[in-house]
């Protein structure tokens, strides 16, 4: 049987995606969401309405995103992203030259009569 690749498959795929159990519950019901009213990609007001019938509510005032240093584990994967997109980056030493078409000769032969 082929592998089914779905939302759940990302915890065990990929580092740091080992999800809490309220990140699954939020998962689950956006999944939920899509499959009743038939949206692929929900639009930000249509996510906050799942989050606001899960019971979420702003409780406190609003902090800068920048303002809260990143957890030790979102710094390994800062770290570790970095590190892998150098890795990709590797310089090109030189262009290669395009390789000349047979049909695209700029002197074509003349039929002799």
């Amino acid at each position: 049987m082929p592998v089914r690749n779905g939302f759940a498959a990302f915890q065990e795929n990929f580092p740091g995606g080992d999800y809490t159990a309220d990140e699954w519950e939020f998962i689950k019901a956006v999944a939920a969401y899509q499959k009743r009213f038939g949206r692929r990609y929900p639009t930000w007001r249509e996510v906050l309405h799942v989050a606001l019938c899960l019971g979420y509510r702003k409780v406190a005032a609003a902090v800068p995103i920048d303002a809260i240093p990143p957890t030790a584990a979102e710094a390994d994967l800062i770290l570790a992203a970095r590190a892998a997109k150098s890795a990709v980056r590797t310089p090109n030493p030189e262009p290669k030259p395009a390789a000349s078409r047979p049909d695209a000769d700029p002197t074509p032969e003349r039929e002799s009569a």
